[in-house]
Formats: C-alpha cells, sequence, structure tokens
C-alpha cells in the first residue's frame, strides 16, 4: 500500500471536492468503501484459494517425506546392527584363526627342530659342487659271481 503524507492526503481530497462538488461526495465515498471492502474480500479468498491448494500438494508431500525419513532410520538401524555382527564375528575368526595358528605352531614346533639336526644315519653327499657327479646318483652294479662265489654259497 502506497505511503502518503498528510499534505499528499488533502490535496486528493481537496480536488476530488472541486470536480464532483460537495453533493456527489458521500455517495463517491461509500462507493470507495465498497469498492475497498470488494478488494480485500477477493485478495482474501484468492489468499485462502492458494493456500488450500498448496496445502493439498504439501500435505502428501509431506507424509511421503515422513515415511522416507522413518523408512531411512530403518535402514540405518539395521546396517548399524549387520555392521555389529560382522565386527563381532570378525573378532570370532581372528580369535580362532590365533588359535588354529597357535596350534599348528605348537604341533609342528618339534617336527621342525628334529628336520634341521641331521639325523645320524644320514651321510652327507660327498660333491655338491656343479659338475662332478654323486656316487649316489650313478648306481653301481653288483659284480657277477664266479663259479667259487657260487660253491661257497652252497
Amino acid at each position: 500500500m502506497p505511503n502518503f503524507t498528510l499534505s499528499e492526503i488533502l490535496t486528493i481530497a481537496l480536488v476530488i471536492l472541486i470536480v464532483f462538488g460537495p453533493q456527489r461526495l458521500p455517495e463517491l465515498a461509500r462507493k470507495a468503501g465498497e469498492l475497498a471492502r470488494k478488494a480485500r474480500t477477493l485478495t482474501s479468498d484468492l489468499r485462502r484459494e492458494f493456500e488450500d491448494e498448496i496445502k493439498e500438494v504439501t500435505e502428501p508431500l509431506k507424509e511421503v517425506t515422513d515415511e522416507l525419513k522413518g523408512a531411512r532410520r530403518e535402514v540405518e538401524s539395521s546396517m548399524k546392527s549387520i555392521s555389529d555382527d560382522v565386527q563381532k564375528a570378525k573378532a570370532e575368526v581372528e580369535s580362532e584363526l590365533a588359535e588354529t595358528t597357535k596350534e599348528v605352531e605348537d604341533l609342528t614346533a618339534p617336527e621342525s627342530k628334529k628336520s634341521e639336526t641331521p639325523k645320524k644315519s644320514e651321510t652327507p653327499k660327498k660333491s655338491e659342487t656343479p659338475g662332478e657327479p654323486d656316487d649316489e646318483a650313478i648306481p653301481v652294479a653288483d659284480p657277477e659271481p664266479t663259479e667259487g662265489d657260487v660253491e661257497d654259497e652252497a
């Protein structure tokens, strides 16, 4: 609404009084009041209709957003629960793995110590340099028995 000063309002009233005369002034004021009332009524009706239309559109959207927020909370709580379960399972697997590793180390520790010391019955190889044949690698044939050897056995 425009802001008028007192002098502007008096000037406008004086111009209206001169143009329309003092006899028609009450009738013009009544019609101006009716027009203002109708304008106010129309604007309030339009405002109410716009608000109703906006509510019709926003209420379903609000319901959907509320449902989505609830679903989000459920998903987050499910994810947290699953994450906790996975962490527990991981801890259990790690502890079982540690126990199994320790058991395997305990079982293989005596065997590995035995395999590190050479057995007395085993003799080290004579030649381990490349190019020289090992005695064990070349099979040696037994000499054929002679006639004297055959009689000694009988």
